[in-house]
């Protein structure tokens, strides 16, 4: 955690250059008094990762440059926010005044990432939709170990390994089955895409019912023959075999005669019964021998 880090900081040669989570701290300066920190923690059998950077972003090393990066920010010309915005730099929600000001951005640079405290921020405003506009999911992945309210949703927009359109599209897709409203115009913009509204379904629906016909074939009293009913419309008689437990034997007659509705299932011209009917049929023969579950079936 951070209270758990700040001890082991001077201030000069390493800072806190991230908090990504309540125990996820990320440190940045000099390499060696980097390594210091990593090694107290390794000692404690404590998780430590060396993330590969070029520079030690927002700690006391950034300084030399801060002058140089003021003088271009003041040289910016930037426009007012039109989405509340809250700035990684506090965790707190900002207003324009200071996200139009170079001096917000120039300690953007040197202070420490608070994500977790942003995070923290947006789940108390109910917040429950993160997308990640970025290169990859990294940020994502951060915000689903650092945030547990129901009904969340996480998305990011691009992912290193995958087509930027395909991971686009995918995001679109799973914020938009989830509720979120999308503009789809938007969304094809500039794109081949002949894309365009149409109410569905494009017909009117005829409302006409097709209830399967009684079977023509009526299991009469079978308690005559040593038989009892097996209770299935596609079974006709049930009889517990002598010297088995549990063994049943299941009869019946499948027609067209009797299962009109079969007429329906034709492939290459030829009426099929339904694989899903097998498996019914294996249902139902494992109900009576007591097994609730299909393992394998073969046909």
């Amino acid at each position: 955690s951070e209270e758990e880090v700040l001890p082991l900081l001077d201030g000069v040669r390493v800072g806190i250059a991230a908090v990504n989570g309540p125990r996820a701290v990320v440190v940045s300066g000099v390499a060696e008094a980097v390594e210091e920190v990593a090694a107290h923690f390794r000692a404690q059998d404590r998780k430590v990762t060396a993330l590969r950077v070029s520079h030690a972003f927002h700690s006391p090393l950034m300084e030399p440059m801060l002058a140089d990066f003021r003088a271009v920010a003041d040289s910016l010309t930037p426009a007012e926010p039109r989405i509340p915005v809250v700035s990684t730099l506090t965790g707190t929600p900002v207003g324009a005044e200071e996200l139009t000001s170079a001096t917000h951005w120039v300690e953007h640079v040197r202070r420490p990432v608070r994500f977790s405290d942003g995070l923290k921020c947006l789940e108390e405003q109910s917040v429950t939709r993160f997308v990640e506009l970025g290169p990859d999911g990294t940020l994502t992945a951060l915000a689903q170990s650092a945030t547990d309210i129901d009904g969340r949703l996480l998305v990011p927009t691009l992912r290193k390994d995958r087509p930027e359109t395909h991971s686009v599209l995918t995001a679109a897709a799973e914020l938009f089955t989830r509720g979120t409203a999308l503009d789809w115009s938007t969304l094809f913009s500039g794109t081949s895409a002949d894309a365009r509204s149409h109410d569905l379904p494009t017909y009117a629906f005829q409302r006409l019912r097709f209830w399967p016909a009684p079977s023509a074939m009526r299991t009469k009293d079978l308690r005559a023959v040593g038989l009892g009913s097996a209770e299935h419309p596609l079974l006709g008689a049930a009889v517990e075999l002598a010297g088995g437990e549990g063994e049943v034997l299941l009869t019946g007659r499948l027609s067209l005669a009797a299962q009109e509705w079969l007429r329906g299932h034709v492939v290459s011209g030829v009426v099929v019964f339904p694989g899903a009917g097998f498996v019914e049929l294996a249902l139902r023969a494992g109900e009576s021998a007591g097994c609730d579950r299909v393992e394998e079936l073969t046909i």
